[in-house]
């Protein structure tokens, strides 16, 4: 099935273009057995299935109710129950909150504090504390492309009574494309400026360096306390490397640097599955949507193109992984 490129309405989403030198996919995906799925959700909101070694997708569920195809990947997060995620409709923001077991969804508009000053306060990313059961967010004033005018803002959404409370942390970053929640520490960034490590505890937010210098990551996946995955540009060129963050030192470890991964920027978490020690996304090559793994103790990886029955929309994230 041949790619077919949306434009998106919000500023912080953009495509990877791919190019991978390893083994061509399999182009018979029918006769591949899948171990298991991986559960994944698209920017209109729509829930599939992607099996573990064939790549089809199959439908799961859809969040109902929402208005906007458009859904800013950054803020889709999950437990083993919920899946949640913002809709931005201008002027407001909606929670949904879709149940895994009953295939049911819950929302209702956001009412933000009134100290969160700009023309269109939108949340561009979100994060899930299952140790206290609670979101966190990060809301922008006015986060139109190019005219950015305020301060990052953090907030805590309690999802049973869609309750947002602001407790005075605001911070100098403009926009937020990638972000992961580790411990009691949310590492945000964004292209051009620096990332920011918000303490969730203590509610004080700090610039950090990364090899003494700034560092824009994407499609992070939290592997330990310690240790994270994600996908790097290549300063000076227009691809990008896998990347290993190690979060004591604030150093990091590139790789797969020569093999052509891709170019640009994407927003949304990334996936480890540590069952099989793999780092999980989803890129293009040659036109075609494929699943890349890459194992994070062997540093091969491999990839397969995705094939669907119907299309196959042009963004997603990895959440979960589920029983065939």
């Amino acid at each position: 099935m041949k790619l077919t490129f949306k434009t998106l309405a919000t500023s912080f989403a953009s495509l990877f273009l791919f190019s991978c030198s390893s083994d061509s996919p399999s182009t018979n995906n029918e006769l591949v057995k899948d171990d298991f799925s991986y559960l994944s959700v698209n920017f209109s909101g729509k829930i599939n299935k992607i099996g573990n070694n064939s790549g089809k997708l199959t439908p799961y569920a859809q969040f109902e109710g929402l208005t906007s195809n458009t859904i800013n990947l950054s803020t889709i997060v999950s437990n083993s129950e919920k899946i949640f995620l913002i809709e931005h409709y201008p002027p407001n923001d909606k929670l949904f909150i879709f149940d895994r077991n009953t295939k049911t969804t819950t929302s209702k508009k956001l009412i933000y504090p009134s100290q969160i000053m700009g023309e269109e306060p939108t949340m561009v990313s979100l994060n899930w504390d299952d140790s206290k059961k609670i979101l966190y967010g990060i809301v922008l004033g006015t986060p139109y492309l190019g005219t950015f005018k305020d301060n990052s803002y953090f907030v805590k959404i309690d999802p049973n009574t869609f309750e947002v409370t602001y407790k005075g942390l605001n911070f100098d970053q403009t926009a937020s494309i990638s972000n992961f929640f580790n411990g009691s520490k949310i590492y945000s960034s964004y292209p051009t400026t620096d990332t920011f490590e918000i303490d969730v505890e203590n509610n004080t937010a700090k610039k950090v360096l990364f090899k003494n210098s700034k560092f824009t990551f994407s499609k992070a996946a939290v592997y330990d306390n310690n240790t994270v995955y994600c996908l790097k540009n290549i300063a000076g060129t227009a691809g990008v490397t896998i990347t290993k963050i190690n979060l004591i030192d604030y150093t990091y470890e590139d790789f797969l640097s020569t093999e052509g991964l891709g170019n640009g920027m994407q927003n949304g978490s990334g996936f480890l599955d540590k069952s099989t020690n793999e780092y999980v996304c989803y890129m293009v090559k040659d036109g075609y949507f494929s699943l890349v793994k890459f194992n994070i103790l062997t540093k091969e990886y491999k990839y397969f193109k995705l094939t669907s029955n119907s299309s196959i929309d042009d963004n997603l994230v990895i959440i979960d992984k589920v029983n065939n």
